[in-house]
């Protein structure tokens, strides 16, 4: 079996604009400075590096390398240790038709893999197999690529409107579903390249709506599947977005240093994002920053300073996906962003500013967007030690959720009710509370 690139260092040393043997002489500068040892790097060790032969150099080395390119972490040039971590992006042995369709096959069945047995109960897949029905290899066009793309739009417009908890089943199996496609007889080359996109852009969607109904095993998966048909369809959107929904993730999951990581592999080349992509991703790399708490303060001020500047200067010729985006979320995802800070001892009026900004914008009918918003203003007015206000903003943010069914949303008024802890003996708090616990249990 041929090893994985390393796509990540190589596209590290490229936006470096370095030659193997350049980072190599470079690398080796910075091994174990002011002392008497020195790196024996050269072109061809890169070069092994590159094409996966070695995945884990030594401790020295990774902290020679992570210095000259510029990163924070191994995992944002694609080292982990072959003892403890399983690959998680395949590579495609062909980009295009031709190539050895044994391995094209096998690489298929490692995109699919990823996602086979994420539904739940399908009647209709029940029905099918006790018929003795079989699915048969068929030829995929741009009409099926269509069909992808609109289930990912409709999803999408579903999850914004009422949150992931009711729906994530059927975007689970619509998933499924899709990815069968990609084994298929491909009409041209184009229609090949354009459904990894759909069906990236779908598996992205779906791990959203995973993500906000709690499922985050089977969201992990997804967002790991969408990376992978992105890196195969050479979509850099794509593949950042899949790559930032697994950094919200672990900063949800509290495991600020796996979210950094995630973050930073997904501005490896932003300068293949538009800009407002890029603002995208800065805001999420903002968050996972805050996350990290107040030794990266500096750092997470200067993201959402990027975050801004890039919106800044959309021209409005974006991807699909992503034209859904406005001022009020930007405002909302770096008034996040900045909550971290504010709770662990940070100044609370830049995230105050941000979310207040958000709620009065936000667009009517996406209540999940602003109960989140309204949730973590009354969070950091709590915290700020006003809880009268922050119980008086808490029950907004309860009369805002509506119809939403969000685990994301649950979690924001589980954060506030620990804000209000030190307020317990507080009417209003008590009353907010208990309101709290009716919302999150009915």
């Amino acid at each position: 079996m041929h090893p994985e690139p390393n796509d990540l260092l190589r596209m590290a040393r490229d936006a470096a604009g370095l030659t193997q043997a350049q980072l190599a002489e470079q690398a080796n500068q910075q091994v174990a400075p002011g002392t008497d040892k020195t790196g024996a790097m050269d072109a061809d060790y890169i070069g092994k590096l590159e094409r996966g032969v070695h995945r884990w150099p030594n401790k020295e080395y990774r902290r020679a390398l992570r210095i000259v390119l510029q990163v924070a972490s191994d995992a944002a040039l694609g080292f982990f240790s072959t003892r403890h971590r399983a690959v998680t992006v395949v590579g495609s042995p062909e980009r295009t038709s031709g190539g050895d369709d044994v391995e094209r096959k096998a690489f298929l069945r490692v995109l699919a893999g990823s996602v086979a047995g994420l539904a739940f109960t399908d009647p209709v897949a029940d029905f099918l197999a006790g018929s003795g029905s079989q699915q048969t290899v068929r030829r995929v066009g741009l009409p099926e690529v269509e069909q992808v793309r609109h289930a990912a739009r409709m999803f999408a417009n579903q999850d914004h409107l009422f949150g992931g908890g009711m729906a994530a089943q059927a975007a689970l199996t619509q998933l499924s579903a899709s990815a069968q496609l990609l084994d298929g007889q491909f009409a041209t080359a184009a229609a090949r390249h354009a459904l990894f996109a759909a069906v990236g852009d779908l598996a992205d969607t779906v791990a959203g709506m995973c993500f906000d109904a709690g499922l985050h095993t089977e969201a992990e998966r997804c967002f790991r599947f969408a990376v992978g048909c992105a890196t195969e369809a050479a979509d850099w959107s794509i593949r950042a977005k899949a790559l930032s929904g697994m950094a919200n993730l672990a900063v949800h999951q509290q495991q600020p240093d796996d979210a950094l990581s995630y973050a930073e592999m997904a501005l490896v080349r932003a300068d293949r994002l538009s800009p407002m992509v890029q603002a995208v991703m800065h805001s999420r790399h903002a968050r996972a920053l805050g996350a990290v708490r107040q030794e990266r303060e500096i750092d997470c001020l200067a993201a959402v300073g990027r975050a801004e500047e890039a919106f800044a200067g959309s021209s409005g010729d974006e991807p699909e996906w992503i034209r859904y985006y406005d001022q009020s979320r930007l405002e909302r995802d770096n008034g996040r962003a900045l909550l971290g800070l504010a709770l662990n001892g940070g100044t609370p009026g830049e995230a105050e500013r941000r979310l207040r900004s958000s709620i009065q914008a936000f667009p009517a009918g996406h209540h999940r967007g602003k109960a989140l918003a309204m949730a973590n203003l009354a969070t950091l007015t709590m915290a700020h030690d006003d809880p009268l206000h922050g119980a008086e903003l808490g029950r907004d943010a309860l009369a805002a959720v509506g119809a939403v069914r969000s685990d994301r949303v649950f979690d924001a008024f589980r954060q506030l009710q620990t804000a209000a802890v030190p307020h317990r003996q507080l009417a209003a708090v008590r009353e907010l509370n208990q309101d709290i616990r009716r919302l999150v249990l009915s």
